[in-house]
């Protein structure tokens, strides 16, 4: 039978982890954006050499499910930093947050450029050769014309990608990192109900989801009038 006293708890100490949750999911979202910004912009500019690493990463990001991409990067971040002390002579460590974070925006990074790209994309290239015949080069006109409106086309689905990357948090407790689903295991541990515990959890993830949703979509009308 289920308990909704248990389930009242559980609740309870869920919400002491949602700003932590809801934070580092920003800082992977904001991370991810600015790495995506990267690889769109090397795609739209065909450079050499780097457009056939992305395209490895890419396929990489898109067959590699992200909790072995955690586990991967769990154990190759440590040694990557241990051998750059040695030859910088600095003393660098790696804990399991900033594995998160790290991990984490490289693997939604591939995602958000093709959704900036195709941002990108809608701006019409008359709009290109105007700029040029003011005398503008790339990176200006890109920094002036194409990234305003390309943005003002890609936020909905950046806003959207955020409730993605805080679901996606639920697997960071497989390498030590406490987020709403970790929590309501050590609740379930505690108390040994375990059914409660997840449902607590899912309870949680629902109504946040949601209250983000409403938010984002009057957020996005408001974009789509500006």
């Amino acid at each position: 039978m289920v308990s909704a006293n248990l389930i009242i708890e559980d609740i309870q100490q869920i919400l002491s982890v949602i700003p932590f949750t809801l934070g580092t999911a920003l800082i992977i979202l904001i991370w991810g954006v600015l790495l995506g910004l990267l690889i769109s912009i090397i795609k739209i500019r065909h450079i050499p050499i780097a457009e056939q690493l992305i395209r490895i990463f890419t396929d990489y990001t898109r067959g590699i499910p992200l909790i072995i991409h955690l586990y991967i990067a769990n154990i190759v971040i440590p040694i990557i930093l241990e051998n750059v002390s040695g030859v910088l002579g600095w003393n660098i460590t790696a804990d399991s947050l900033f594995i998160l974070v790290t991990a984490y925006s490289i693997y939604v990074s591939v995602g958000q450029s093709e959704n900036i790209r195709g941002a990108f994309s809608s701006v019409e290239t008359g709009q290109w050769d105007a700029a040029y015949a003011c005398g503008m080069n790339g990176l200006q006109t890109l920094k002036r014309i194409v990234i305003p409106q390309g943005l003002a086309v890609a936020l909905p689905v950046i806003l959207n990608n955020y409730l993605g990357i805080i679901k996606g948090l639920s697997l960071a407790f497989t390498i030590g990192v406490t987020d709403i689903l970790a929590k309501a295991r050590l609740a379930s541990v505690q108390n040994y109900g375990y059914l409660e515990a997840y449902i607590s959890a899912a309870l949680v993830y629902w109504v946040l989801c949601a209250a983000l949703s409403l938010l984002f979509d009057r957020f996005e009308k408001k974009i789509k009038k500006w």
